[in-house]
């Protein structure tokens, strides 16, 4: 399933988070398709597919979870919502 994640982080934290992504390994299961810098507004976005299951969700925002707030949506092409119409 297609998601798409937009995190916000304290800018206390700046230095920690910019840490945290050079190190973090995203799960086998879930395949990044775009990973984004909010410039100026302290915040990260990403696209991603993965299972559309709490555990893999959690995998990936629980490392981040003291320095922000992840939010995370299902997602689909604006084409695919068109032809479900």
């Amino acid at each position: 399933m297609l998601f798409v994640m937009w995190y916000e982080f304290d800018p206390d934290h700046t230095t920690r988070v910019i840490e945290l992504w050079k190190s973090f390994k995203f799960p086998s299961e879930v395949k990044v398709l775009h990973r984004y810098l909010l410039i100026g507004r302290h915040m990260s976005a990403a696209i991603f597919e993965a299972p559309p299951n709490e555990e893999s969700l959690l995998k990936i925002t629980l490392p981040f979870s003291s320095f922000g707030v992840a939010h995370i949506v299902p997602a689909m092409t604006i084409e695919d919502a068109i032809k479900q119409m």
